[in-house]
């Protein structure tokens, strides 16, 4: 953040320096660089809070597959006949198919709200940066 913040400084000096700007017209670009810079760590620290939550719902969703088909496999085994087979075999399909649904949910459910509290921080932000202007 450090970095960053000294970098936008140099790179305000230098535009304000190639462009004559002085006084109040260089303060203002400062300030409203540096209220960019709050706004963009905001956004991208959202972002990954929310890549971080969509990661452990995804390892959530692994976990419980593998689960499933260990459990799965131990039906299948237990089948004594080929119509034990198929009616087992319909059944696990049905199941994946209802699990696939289900992680495809909650995967949605995560990015939305991700979306959704990035977008008001950025509201929030630029609220909070319209009424120091």
């Amino acid at each position: 953040m450090n970095s960053a913040s000294e970098n936008t400084r140099r790179f305000t000096d230098q535009v304000t320096q190639a462009y004559g700007i002085t006084g109040e017209g260089r303060e203002e670009l400062t300030r409203q660089g540096a209220q960019s810079l709050e706004m963009m760590t905001q956004a991208s620290t959202m972002l990954t809070r929310g890549v971080h939550d969509l990661s452990r719902e995804w390892f959530s969703l692994t976990q419980e597959r593998l689960q499933k088909n260990v459990e799965d496999f131990g039906v299948l085994a237990r089948c004594q006949s080929l119509p034990d087979v198929m009616a087992a075999q319909s059944t696990i399909m049905r199941h994946n198919l209802e699990q696939t649904i289900e992680g495809t949910r909650r995967i949605a459910e995560v990015a939305t709200r991700v979306a959704n509290e990035a977008g008001l921080t950025l509201k929030a932000e630029t609220k909070r940066a319209s009424r120091a202007a």
